[in-house]
């Protein structure tokens, strides 16, 4: 087979493997959740991606010691030569298992563990994801094997991108950012909201987006949060009243609002990205604005927003380099103690940052195949501590930093330099009057 996918990512991604399998005393890894078996063996992105059909149909192990293989192969998780989308190290695939027959499959990758010599030896699963009927069948079939947690390996590999990875994934916010002011743009020229959302769409497949749905390498949406910014009460009465028809959130096709998000999606990426951005004109000091029931000067609240994006850009940079998630968290706890007019913009009590009994809260999260990725670094609603170990955060990771408060939303993607700060992986616009 030749030589194809991403050399780079490919390269980095089996010595890692190979580096944690030789740390641990692990001699195989058998990833099972399926968004990291697509990103192993290079196969597109989530939109493409197809769901197991019977618990685990495809197994991918990789020996410290020998090749790789996978059982199953189903070309979703074996990855196209074709398309140039095959990593370089899995040369060995055994088809000829009826994907719709989980257990001819299970049975198939235990012949060629104890074929491999490996039935006696220690083999690293993802157990936070493995179905439990899976491991039910490969402890009974396996009964010398010992099964090891390795949950966080992959995760840990996605986290820092390379350089080709971070070059798409700025791309596809670049295009997102595009597609959005010319989605604003034709909504001021008099267009509808549906047919700015077309317009929306070819500007992303100029600018090289794909659309969503064929079997491309890259692809794109955008436009997934409409939130209402009335400042006039009466009329925003008179659009309910006159609305024929309304969006999935409720609210009126004709009525005035505010972006506040938008999703770039591209290879292995899927981002929130969050900016604000008002439909008519930028309201006076004095007018207000209803968020979430509550009314609000906008002189005050786009006060709360220029403190927000200052909090959501110093609170990142209080993650180091060699610090785990653990500690990263604790450091942005340790600037908002430090920091109370901040925090308590973004509706935290700047005492107990990781309380309960608050309206905000920050997620700073990896990207990839999931909205959430490991490692979540939150202040409130952790996820449980992992079985293996935490993640550190090295240069070339890229983390989202979100932050929900009380009037607005921040999202923004921040990649860390190899001089040790972060940096934004691409400039989004801050409060914008129209032009």
């Amino acid at each position: 087979m030749k030589n194809t996918g991403w050399r780079e990512k490919d390269d980095r991604t089996i010595r890692e493997i190979r580096a944690y399998l030789e740390r641990e005393k692990l001699d195989a890894f058998i990833p099972s959740k399926e968004t990291h078996i697509c990103y192993l063996t290079n196969y597109y992105d989530s939109i493409h991606m197809a769901l197991l059909w019977e618990e685990m149909t495809a197994f991918l192990v990789i020996p410290k010691e020998s090749e790789a293989f996978i059982v199953g192969a189903h070309e979703n998780y074996a990855g196209y030569e074709e398309f140039g989308v095959a990593p370089w190290w899995l040369t060995t695939r055994y088809g000829g298992y009826d994907y719709a027959d989980g257990e001819q499959t299970r049975q198939g990758v235990v012949d060629l563990i104890k074929k491999r010599g490996l039935s006696h030896g220690r083999i690293g699963i993802e157990l936070k994801w493995m179905p439990a009927a899976v491991y039910a069948f490969l402890r009974a079939a396996l009964p010398d094997v010992t099964f090891v947690s390795a949950d966080l390996l992959v995760p840990q590999i996605r986290l820092v991108k390379t350089t080709r990875e971070l070059s798409l994934l700025k791309k596809a916010a670049e295009l997102g950012q595009r597609a959005m002011e010319t989605y604003m743009q034709a909504i001021r020229l008099g267009a509808t909201r549906r047919e700015a959302e077309v317009v929306r769409a070819q500007k992303a497949l100029d600018y090289g987006g794909e659309w969503i749905g064929g079997a491309s390498r890259v692809s794109w949406t955008g436009g997934i949060d409409d939130t209402p910014a009335w400042w006039d009460a009466p009329a925003r009465r008179r659009f309910d009243a006159a609305a024929t028809t309304k969006n999935y959130l409720g609210l009126p096709d004709n009525a005035p609002f505010l972006i506040t998000h938008y999703e770039s999606r591209f290879q292995y990426f899927w981002g929130d990205q969050a900016w604000h951005e008002f439909y008519g004109p930028e309201p006076a000091d004095d007018d207000l604005l209803d968020f979430a029931g509550k009314q609000v000067r906008y002189a005050e609240a786009r006060r709360n927003f220029e403190i927000m994006r200052r909090v959501q850009r110093e609170a990142i940079n209080a993650v180091r380099p060699g610090l785990d998630h653990y500690q990263a968290r604790a450091a942005i706890d340790r600037y908002l103690r430090d920091n109370p007019e901040g925090a308590e913009a973004a509706g935290i009590d700047p005492a107990n940052p990781s309380g309960t009994k608050h309206a905000g809260m920050y997620f700073v999260h990896a990207i990839g195949l999931d909205i959430h990725e490991e490692p979540v670094i939150a202040s409130r609603a952790p996820r449980p501590v992992p079985l293996d170990g935490p993640i550190y955060i090295q240069p070339g990771t890229v983390l989202q930093s979100e932050w929900l408060g009380p009037l607005w939303t921040l999202e923004e993607p921040f990649v860390l330099t190899e001089k040790g700060c972060w940096e934004p992986l691409v400039d989004l616009p801050g409060l914008i009057a129209p032009q």
